[in-house]
Order: structure tokens, then C-alpha cells, then sequence
């Protein structure tokens, strides 16, 4: 058998399948990054408001901080300290720690001045109001006369 041909063409073939699965993850983004992201949310919505839930064990008020610009970016960021006291040799290390920040971009302008936050047992909860603009608005139906 005569590799020198089938060389190119398995090249060929891989070339055809890495642009494919390019193409194919394209539209996940920024989800496929998210491997070790820290905090982990859930992101969800109603009507009047985005409601988010930030997995943080261990941080208290004081290791938080919470902002909103661009009036649709909130972003989480804070600094997870480690019980590292310098002794005893590390078998297993999976849990991070440092500073962190994490940026979500919500779909539609919330009230900055009406935000909600709270903390507890290591899960932080924001209520984000949608600004009046974003809200559904219901039109009333006339009767023709």
C-alpha cells in the first residue's frame, strides 16, 4: 500500500472534520469556556425581573461585590481565601482560590436602583428588575363603534 497518497487525504479528512466541529460548536461561545469558571450561576427570568444564583461557599458580605454597568452587565467579583497555613503536604487541591470576577450580559436594560442581593449559606441571590422599557406592555383592545 502507498501511504505517501493516503497521507494528504487523511490530512484532508481531518481538515474537513476540525471545520466542522468549528462550525458546529460555533454558536455555544462562550459555554464551552466556562470549564472552572467560579462562581456558577443560574440565570433566569419572569416578566419584571432576571433573578440570578451565584454558588460562593465560604465568602461572607465582605468578600463581594456586586455591579451593574452598561445596563444589561452585572458583574460578581470578590477574592475566595484559602485555609493554606503553610503546613502538611497536599494530596488533592481542586478547590480555587484568589480573586475572581465574573461578567453576565443580560438580554434586556435592568434597574440598577432597585437591585436586590443576599447571601446565604454560600449562595448569593440578585434580583435584578428589568427597566420600565424592557417590560411587556399590555394594549388594551377597543371595540370598533
Amino acid at each position: 500500500m502507498n501511504t505517501s497518497r493516503l497521507l494528504p487525504s487523511l490530512w484532508a479528512s481531518f481538515d474537513r472534520l476540525h471545520g466542522e466541529m468549528d462550525r458546529l460548536l460555533e454558536g455555544w461561545g462562550s459555554d464551552l469556556s466556562l470549564v472552572g469558571a467560579f462562581p456558577l450561576v443560574n440565570v433566569r427570568e419572569n416578566a419584571d425581573a432576571f433573578f440570578v444564583e451565584a454558588e460562593v461557599p465560604g465568602l461572607t458580605q465582605e468578600n463581594l461585590q456586586i455591579s451593574v454597568t452598561h445596563r444589561n452587565q452585572v458583574t460578581l467579583q470578590g477574592e475566595r481565601h484559602t485555609n493554606d497555613n503553610g503546613s502538611g503536604r497536599w494530596h488533592r487541591r481542586e478547590r480555587g482560590f484568589g480573586r475572581f470576577q465574573r461578567v453576565l450580559q443580560l438580554p434586556a436594560p435592568i434597574d440598577a436602583d432597585k437591585v436586590e442581593a443576599k447571601l446565604e449559606n454560600g449562595l448569593l441571590q440578585l434580583r435584578l428588575p428589568k427597566a420600565e422599557e424592557a417590560r411587556p406592555r399590555r394594549i388594551a383592545v377597543k371595540a370598533a363603534e
